[in-house]
């Protein structure tokens, strides 16, 4: 008795699986706009989070003066600036996972409506 499996007929018999499967589903394809709501929250994730501590740079030297005075002033003044940034970047998670909430929402409203689609057509007779 063998207790190899063979592999590929068992990914043959899973791929015709999930072929027959979405065959049987409704097209899902998303539309333009959710193409669109999907790149602007993947947009929303890389400028979620607020930086109050920017590298500052000098090429010459006076640009350097500038930025060796602007890290010292930063320095002095990071109680202040922190707290705002902090509640800054509160907010932006909170509305960022509202809005992945809404687009997870729209998609399974938009899956249901696709589903009573097919269910009304299949219960309409053909004319």
């Amino acid at each position: 008795m063998s207790d190899e499996i063979d592999v590929a007929a068992t990914l043959a018999a899973l791929r015709a699986e999930v072929r027959a499967q979405r065959a049987r589903l409704p097209n899902l394809e998303p539309t333009p706009a959710e193409r669109e709501l999907q790149r602007v929250v993947e947009e929303l994730e890389y400028t979620r989070v607020v930086s109050a501590h920017w590298p500052l740079e000098g090429r010459t030297p006076l640009e350097k003066i500038i930025a060796f005075i602007n890290k010292v002033v930063r320095r002095y003044l990071r109680w202040y600036i922190n707290p705002i940034v902090e509640q800054q970047n509160a907010f932006n998670d909170t509305a960022a996972r509202a809005i992945r909430l809404l687009v997870a929402e729209n998609a399974a409203l938009r899956a249901e409506l696709a589903a009573l689609h097919a269910q009304l057509q299949q219960s309409q007779p053909l004319s």
